[in-house]
């Protein structure tokens, strides 16, 4: 094929090779080593989120997210494929990958299903609840992940695209910048140097290195040495970028006054003087039905113990209408720690030896009322006095493996005292903060005095609204959606059918509007205690109560949720110790309590008011951790990276199918419309000539006029299809400079001939 290329379709063919993402005169490693800068930013992007989750458990997720984007986008730019190909593959490989590293159990022959989608809707929309309620670092919620995932995706496919098909590097960077900023302004003080630094210099290697390729595109170097203008701008930036990460990174952080606070302390805006006491916690309430699905059967901690009790995170006070929440002041746990339990209260000391193994930081459980923390197994233990609420120190990034031993005051009820309160001996502060009525609908309202109808006392009233849940026509079942607020509390007395969210929840609005101080607490249902006597408790013990202030008792815990009870509470509700059944959290067992461990003796004790200087010791200064968690195990990386493995695997065979399909649809589209015309007709026929070409190998110049491809193809094609070749390119030429439009003839004339070189190349081919 000897046609000359003129300079119009010279300049066409550039342009489609520059947006396909080609780069003409550039060696294959050059343009690698520029792709694979680009990758090391993302992963040290990847990297940052470090200072946003508690541990490092997010890392090999979020890394197989990054690099199988990045590598679907390089592959489909490579093969030479537009950015609209490069998107549609882009998005199934997100689903697949999504599928297969997050929800392998959802999947069916390597392909996400419906279970996939509902489950992946269930934890973004708990990571939304999560995300207005709590400060960093968070824990590595499923719903977290999965949206840093779908971040980190975007980012590298935008990067991609930016970098080498528009070439253009700051817009290529600029999607990572703002994942980086938006880490940094709600990122803890963790990591903060370190992913900083890496992602300063794998930027600046990027930018080098892209530069370098531009250099190989360009014409101001002479075609013969083009190695000397690479060579020359990785030497000159190779210099600056060492330059600047010197003097940022190590220059820096050692300049006087570096570590002064910041002049506009923007983070405590709105938070008061207290505000670096206060923590902001994750409601345990919010994450409740993840961890009795999800999680059932992976055991969160272990608990040696002398008696079985309900093991507490934290109660919440405060009700919005839509959530349940809880924010207070914390201080060291040292010494004997402060009661809200009222004076003369008979008490029972139990001892536990609390071993975390898969339980989201910060809480530390332990039976109501922690006395005091004899070990905190290294991790600053700070305490909330007026939920009881125990967890790790402000700077503890992970609290996997911890072991610690807590002294709790368990409280033993008097029936004649709880009889005996009132609600005038109520605290004002008390009913001020925890009687507050929340907006119920009128419904809500009328069951609610329906349930304590006849009751008379505080106590009666609170073990009536008990006894209203569980009555026969409720039933508890996973099945139904999380909720709490007052909508969820409206439709779940209608429906009867839910779980502890729903039950602690509604008897907690109910009570308030019935005047009766409540709140809500989270925890764990004590587990199976196994030949050591020790209890195993996992996921599907996670549990919510409902709490009710009654004056001369302090508060008392009720159990509105059918098949559960607290160990020791029967006295008062009645309720035996219950459970779930091991392996099945829709049905208890009814556990007798155990009796004393040999050679223990509880003790009773009334609380004693203790001295401040007990409670918090000047002294004490937080060291935390360095930040970096524990680390993942190795056949939990091997999973995930064989995850990622099948979902770029699975990816690249659905784009390859979805290849010759979108090519074959564009075919069908544009024939259909070639139809339509006369000149579309005639220049169908001439496209479907110059396809038969192919079956004798003969390449065709797309730049070519139908009388110089005529004339090549003479040289080679069958006889027998010279002539007609001759005559169509005739007829294709006139119909595209003709003023007026070919007529029914001349179409028959074209589609005739198209026919006869259609059928005598498959002839020769065939023998």
């Amino acid at each position: 094929m000897n046609a000359v290329m003129t300079e119009p379709a010279r300049t066409t063919r550039a342009a489609e090779r520059r947006e396909a993402g080609t780069a003409p005169n550039v060696p294959a490693s050059v343009l690698g080593a520029a792709e694979l800068t680009l990758v090391a930013t993302s992963i040290a992007l990847v990297y940052g989120f470090s200072r946003v989750f508690v541990d490092h458990s997010f890392f090999w997720r979020l890394a197989a997210f990054t690099v199988i984007s990045h590598g679907i986008a390089i592959g489909i730019r490579r093969l030479g494929r537009g950015i609209l190909l490069s998107a549609f593959a882009s998005l199934v490989g997100l689903v697949v990958t999504t599928g297969l590293v997050l929800y392998s159990s959802t999947t069916r022959l390597l392909l996400p299903t419906f279970a996939t989608r509902d489950a992946a809707r269930v934890d973004l929309d708990e990571a939304w609840q999560l995300f207005r309620e709590i400060r960093t670092p968070v824990i590595v919620h499923p719903g977290f992940v999965l949206g840093a995932c779908i971040a980190m995706w975007l980012v590298a496919f935008l990067a991609d695209w930016a970098a080498f098909r528009i070439w253009s590097p700051f817009e290529a960077l600029a999607p990572g910048a703002v994942v980086f900023v938006f880490c940094s302004l709600e990122a803890a003080e963790q990591d903060r140097l370190a992913s900083t630094f890496a992602f300063a210099v794998t930027a600046l290697l990027f930018i080098l290195m892209h530069r370098a390729v531009r250099v190989d595109r360009s014409a101001s170097w002479l075609a013969a040495e083009p190695e000397r203008g690479r060579r020359a701008v990785v030497r000159t930036g190779a210099i600056v970028a060492l330059t600047a990460v010197v003097v940022g990174g190590i220059i820096g952080p050692a300049l006087p006054g570096s570590d002064d606070e910041a002049a506009i302390a923007w983070r405590r805006f709105g938070k008061g003087d207290q505000a670096d006491q206060a923590r902001v916690t994750v409601s345990p309430l919010v994450t409740i039905r993840s961890r009795l699905v999800s999680l059932a059967n992976v055991e969160a901690f272990s608990v040696q113990a002398d008696q079985p009790d309900y093991w507490r995170l934290t109660s919440l006070d405060q009700f919005d209408g839509t959530t349940w929440t809880s924010s207070g002041e914390y201080q060291n746990a040292r010494g004997q720690l402060p009661t809200q339990l009222p004076a003369g209260t008979t008490t029972q000391t139990l001892t536990q030896t609390v071993t975390i193994k898969a339980l989201d930081p910060p809480w530390m459980p332990a039976a109501y009322e922690p006395l005091s923390v004899e070990s905190d197994g290294g991790t600053k233990a700070i305490y909330e006095a007026e939920s009881a609420t125990l967890t790790i120190g402000n700077k503890v990034a992970n609290a996997a493996d911890l072991t610690y031993v807590v002294e709790s005051r368990v409280p033993v009820r008097d029936l004649n005292v709880l009889r005996a309160a009132t609600s005038e001996a109520v605290p004002a502060e008390i009913r001020d903060r925890y009687a507050v009525s929340p907006s119920l609908t009128n419904f809500v309202r009328t069951r609610a005095r329906q349930a304590v109808s006849g009751a008379r006392t505080p106590f009666d009233q609170a073990l009536a609204l008990q006894n209203f849940f569980r009555g026969p026509s409720f039933s508890y079942s996973l099945t139904v959606a999380p909720g709490q607020g007052v909508d969820s509390v409206d439709a779940f007395l209608r429906a009867r059918i839910g779980y502890c969210e729903q039950y602690a929840s509604a008897y907690a609005a109910m009570a308030r509007y019935l005047g009766l101080p409540a709140r809500v607490a989270v925890g764990f249902t004590p587990g199976e205690q196994d030949e050591n006597g020790v209890w195993r408790v996992r996921g599907e013990y996670a549990h919510a109560w409902p709490e009710v202030y009654l004056a001369g008792a302090g508060w008392v815990r009720f159990e509105p949720t059918p098949g559960r009870g607290a160990p020791g509470d029967e006295a008062y509700t009645g309720v035996p110790f219950q459970q779930p059944s091991a392996g099945d959290p829709t049905t208890a067992t009814t556990v007798p309590v155990p009796t004393t461990v040999p050679g223990s003796t509880p003790e009773a004790t009334t609380p004693e008011t203790p001295d401040p200087a007990d409670l918090i010791d000047p002294s004490l200064v937080e060291q935390g951790t360095s930040g970096l968690g524990a680390a993942s195990s190795t056949s939990h990386v091997w999973r995930t990276a064989a995850r990622a493995l099948l979902g770029l695997a699975a990816a690249v065979v659905l784009v390859l199918l979805a290849v010759p399909a979108v090519k074959f649809m564009r075919r069908v589209i544009r024939r259909r419309t070639l139809r339509s015309t006369a000149r579309g007709q005639i220049t169908m026929a001439w496209e479907d000539a110059v396809a038969s070409l192919g079956l004798l190998k003969l390449p065709v110049n797309a730049s070519a006029t139908p009388t110089e491809v005529a004339a090549a193809a003479a040289a080679s094609a069958p006889e027998a299809a010279r002539e007609p070749f001759t005559t169509l390119a005739g007829i294709t030429t006139e119909a595209r400079y003709s003023p007026g439009d070919p007529d029914a003839e001349t179409i028959a004339r074209a589609e005739s001939a198209s026919a006869t070189i259609r059928s005598t190349v498959t002839h020769h081919v065939s023998l």
